[in-house]
């Protein structure tokens, strides 16, 4: 018996050693064999262990699985070649059933003092609350965690830069006379934000010098464009005040929560919350948490990419900001570059590979990116919320000839709260990557665009432009004759965009039943979905894009430069500010619903130009506007179309649409028998769509639509948004919903507004100033009454529920809009 016993031990032992199981726990050993009684402590030991059982050919599918902790790592996982799947098996990385592992980068701080004296400058709100800790020269991270949250780094109040002199290039910056250049210019670390000379970018860079007799920042990285002030018509369409900031300096501390780190001396600065020692404070210490990494370069004409690898069920938090490198090969206004290690988990060089049903939360990057060689890859079911930049990015090689980065699936995702470091981070960037499926994702609270498909817009050879990825184009893979033709053509003043088709590989790609809402929070001349520079075949079908109170200039849907041949289908636009569309070139509208489109921005000023469907520019030889629905019931100022004078609506096709308006038939009217008599719109009618309730989102057709008559196909919004199998998983089930409502009173010199929740016992908080509330916004208690136009959101609260959409509308006394 004594025998068998053991024979039984041997057996089992053995039995795990050779197991397609791993275990990892922040408790266990790495001298352990990774058994789940005895787990490894690191995930690189698991890696190893994996490597080892894959050497002499994988035979089945692997399993490591990570129990319940916190794994902080102090470098980058990298997963090489080597460690990828084998012979057609799979190698997972996932949470043990039931329990929820931590990936971060984040390290605790300890040994605080307070400090006996304030620092010279500090400002006096924020003396006798100052905390520090000795770090030691040589530490440099651009993000602090406490508890997990991202803590704010001191910020000076805003500024409008003082116009450089013509040719100064794009590195300094003139202070103006009312900002002090006292107390910070010694401060090591110190940075400045600057949305530089246009509303659609925003950089960070690393102050080099101050030269304060001449009041003069240089950078050591060069902006997208120079460090100027916007122009006049930038600053009133996107109502901009101030346009630049200067960071992480002690004497920038001016409330609780914030702390700065002066690179020179090592030491960190903070003002605690609650004034005592910090607890729970901790720094980066790398910024890519995973990254998968073939065997690829811009020379091979041949890439190895990593296959099979899958990350499931992870949480992955707390890395550090990417700084930008100076002059870094990058596409369309610098909102990505070419090959920038600037994520949370990063695919460089990847097939076959699987993200699902992960967290990425709180982070100073990117939360995925699928850069370089990225094909038939997933991405699904993962919530990624308070990210430094954009939610998933996917980003091929430059222009040129080498395109290797498409049939990937991203879907099911939700994706909210990005670019909180880099106020251009979108929901998705998808820049030289094509024949891709986005599909069923929801994306929302965004700074800026909700869905970008980019490639590059200058290829004028020779002759390179800040930040319109010139840098990122291979211009050795592309023919003497073709840069012949290119610069002839800009010679001339035209765009050659059928030259640029061959290079051009974000094509193809289909945006599909998507779901996006609060975009365009911060940043200017935004959309929900946006196209430039892309290629050819694009469709963007079905999705549902509302809600959008921008205080710029936004459209929901828009081809810009360079973008031709793309199809807008089913798709529903319900409730924006400024357009439905800006449409420039041979784009096409086809069977969409374009409802409730404000004349002006959540400050209620009003544009000049806006429309439901802008023409920006032509030709528009080839562009169909055919079986949507325009549907107006809030104003009697709505305008269908506009068109500027270098894009006539007359070279496009426009015809079989249904008009609607509520509050003046005869405005539509108007419009529709001047586009008669210019030959347009002949058999379009204007009727009630017959919708059966648009206020609740519910687009469905009522018997006897008239749209019907037009050719118009209904929408099936089952298909949109979040499907049933991710929708616990990735939103929750414990949701609030809010409801806002107004009456004007008989005399309409006053509007009164009343916000309610659908669940008994939540608090309802509002804000009227544009932001989002927030747990310490104002309480509503009783109506709010106005004499004056104003923009209210509002949001509900209750532990353990969340508000996903919250509410949001423009009243003005006398006007129900």
């Amino acid at each position: 018996m004594r025998v068998f016993a053991i024979l039984l031990i041997f057996l089992s032992i053995t039995f795990d050693l050779t197991a397609a199981e791993f275990y990892v726990s922040p408790s266990g050993n790495d001298n352990h064999p990774g058994t789940k009684s005895q787990p490894f402590a690191t995930i690189e030991k698991a890696k190893l262990a994996v490597r080892r059982k894959i050497t002499n050919g994988q035979q089945e599918d692997i399993t490591v699985f990570l129990r319940a902790g916190t794994y902080r790592l102090s470098k980058t996982v990298i997963f090489g070649p080597e460690d990828g799947a084998k012979n057609g098996f799979k190698i997972t990385y996932a949470s043990y059933p039931g329990e929820k592992p931590v990936v971060t980068a984040a390290k605790t701080i300890t040994g605080w003092k307070k400090a006996s004296a304030a620092p010279e400058h500090l400002p006096a709100e924020a003396a006798g609350h100052l905390w520090y800790a000795e770090l030691g020269k040589g530490m440099d991270f651009k993000m602090l965690y406490q508890n997990g949250i991202a803590l704010p780094r001191a910020r000076s109040k805003g500024f409008m830069p003082v116009q450089n002199k013509p040719g100064s290039g794009n590195k300094t910056l003139i202070l103006p006379e009312s900002f002090p250049t006292y107390g910070w210019p010694g401060n090591g670390g110190v940075e400045v934000l600057i949305r530089p000379t246009f509303a659609w970018t925003m950089n960070i860079l690393p102050v080099e010098s101050v030269d304060t007799s001449t009041r003069t920042v240089k950078t050591t990285i060069g902006g997208t464009y120079p460090l100027d002030p916007q122009p006049k018509w930038s600053l009133d369409a996107h109502h901009i005040t101030e346009t630049c900031w200067l960071e992480n300096s002690v004497s920038f501390i001016d409330s609780p929560g914030e702390w700065a780190l002066d690179t020179s001396t090592g030491r960190l600065w903070i003002w605690p919350e609650n004034d005592q020692s910090p607890k729970n404070v901790s720094a980066p210490q790398c910024t890519e948490l995973f990254l998968v990494a073939g065997t690829i370069s811009d020379e091979m004409s041949a890439d190895f990419p990593v296959k099979g690898l899958i990350f499931k069920d992870l949480v992955f938090e707390n890395n550090d900001r990417y700084t930008w490198r100076d002059s870094e090969p990058s596409f369309q206004h610098d909102w990505s570059a070419v090959d920038q290690a600037n994520a949370m988990v990063r695919l460089r060089g990847a097939e076959n590979c699987v993200v699902e049903g992960c967290d990425f939360k709180n982070g100073g990057t990117a939360g995925i990116r699928l850069d370089l060689h990225c094909r038939y890859n997933r991405i699904e079911g993962n919530n990624i919320g308070y990210v430094g930049e954009h939610g998933i990015a996917l980003c091929g090689y430059g222009p040129g000839t080498k395109d290797v980065n498409k049939f990937n699936e991203i879907k099911n995702n939700n994706i909210h709260h990005t670019g909180q470091q880099y106020w251009f981070g979108f929901g998705i960037y998808i820049a030289q990557s094509g024949e891709n499926t986005i599909a069923n994702n929801l994306i929302h609270h965004t700074p800026f665009i909700g869905v970008t498909v980019s490639g590059s817009r200058d290829f004028k050879y020779g002759s390179p432009r800040y930040g319109e990825g010139y840098r990122a184009v291979r211009w050795n893979e592309i023919s003497e004759n073709h840069k012949e033709q290119i610069a002839a053509g800009y010679a001339k003043g035209t765009e050659l965009t059928a030259l640029f088709y061959p290079y051009l590989h974000a094509r193809n790609n289909v945006i599909r039943d998507n779901e996006i809402f609060s975009v365009v929070e911060t940043m200017g001349d935004g959309n929900a979905v946006y196209l430039s520079g892309a290629g050819t075949g694009n469709v963007i079908r079905r999705n549902f894009i509302h809600d959008i109170f921008s205080a710029g200039v936004q459209t929901a849907l828009r081809p810009d430069d360079l973008q031709e041949q793309t199809l807008f289908s089913e798709n529903i636009v319900y409730k924006c500010v400024y357009g439905a569309v800006e449409h420039k070139h041979d784009n096409s509208y086809i069977n969409n619903i374009f409802a409730n489109i404000y004349p002006l921005n959540r400050n209620g000023e009003p544009w000049d130009e806006w429309a439901y469907v802008i023409f920006g520019r032509g030709p528009n030889t080839g562009t169909r506007i055919q079986n949507n629905i325009f549907y107006d019931d809030i104003s009697t100022d709505f305008r269908f179309y506009y068109a500027r004078k270098n894009s006539p609506l007359t070279d496009a096709l426009i015809d079989n649409n249904l008009y609607f308006s509520k509050k003046s038939p005869k405005n539509a009217q108007k419009q529709i028998s001047a586009l008669q008599a210019s030959g347009l719109d002949r058999h379009s009618l204007i009727l009630d769509p017959l919708f059966l309730n648009i206020r609740k989102h519910d687009f469905s057709l009522l018997p006897g639509s008239p749209a019907v008559k037009t050719g118009f196909r209904e929408i099936d919004m089952r298909k949109i948004g979040i499907q049933l199998l991710w929708r616990k998983k990735v939103i929750g089930d414990k949701l609030l919903g809010t409801n806002i409502a107004s009456k004007n009173s008989g005399q309409s010199s006053t509007i009164t507004v009343s916000l309610s929740c659908d669940t008994p016992g939540s608090t309802v908080r509002f804000t009227t100033d544009g932001s989002e509330p927030s747990s310490s916004s104002q309480i509503y208690k009783n109506p709010l009454e106005f004499d004056k136009s104003v923009f209210i959101r509002a949001k509900s609260f209750r532990e353990g529920y969340s508000d996903l959409y919250g509410a949001s509308d423009y009243f003005s006394p006398g006007i129900s809009f």
